[in-house]
């Protein structure tokens, strides 16, 4: 039998591909049982941003969605400020996997103090709220480091003119004097 393999090839052959067609089947019931069981989405980071150029202080949270939501799903984040509690909301965008939320520019915010940041996943059709996730933000820095006003004005970050100094007085030339 010329040209013909061996039957023990073949056998060694398709036992190889069933073992991986076995493989790949187990690995993805696994990661899809995983997937189903996982959150929708969570609070990926969060804090509070300092900007000492423009003398601001806000503070955020990063989500990332880790897994499709339903259409229409509303993503909604309320934060603690010092002025009381402000709500943020984000429609769910397909494919879309990170949005953020920051606050407004803040005053008042106390060292060491944690201020809540919750994040609920709301169903649009039914309002229902599908999950909620919380974080706690603390700084470690008092606003009292920041200037009064901006160093820096504008996109190239000119510097302020109300924080130049005013020019030094030049003192006076005396006026020549004739000689004999």
């Amino acid at each position: 039998m010329a040209g013909s393999v061996p039957r023990w090839v073949l056998f060694a052959a398709g036992s190889a591909a069933l073992y991986c067609l076995v493989i790949i089947g187990v690995v993805l019931a696994y990661n899809t049982s995983v997937l189903n069981a996982s959150s929708y989405a969570e609070i990926t980071g969060g804090g509070f941003i300092y900007n000492y150029r423009i003398a601001d202080i806000r503070s955020g949270i990063t989500v990332g969605v880790r897994r499709d939501l339903p259409a229409g799903t509303h993503l909604v984040a309320e934060l603690e400020t010092p002025d009381g509690m402000l709500e943020l909301n984000q429609d769910y965008v397909p494919g879309h996997r990170n949005y953020v939320f920051e606050t407004p520019p803040l005053t008042g915010v106390e060292p060491e103090r944690s201020y809540m940041a919750r994040l609920k996943v709301v169903d649009a059709v039914t309002g229902a709220e599908l999950e909620r996730h919380e974080k706690a933000l603390k700084t470690g820095i008092a606003p009292r480091v920041m200037p009064d006003k901006p160093l820096t004005i504008g996109p190239g970050y000119f510097p302020n003119p109300d924080l130049q100094p005013a020019p030094a007085a030049s003192p006076s030339k005396a006026s020549p004097t004739s000689g004999g």
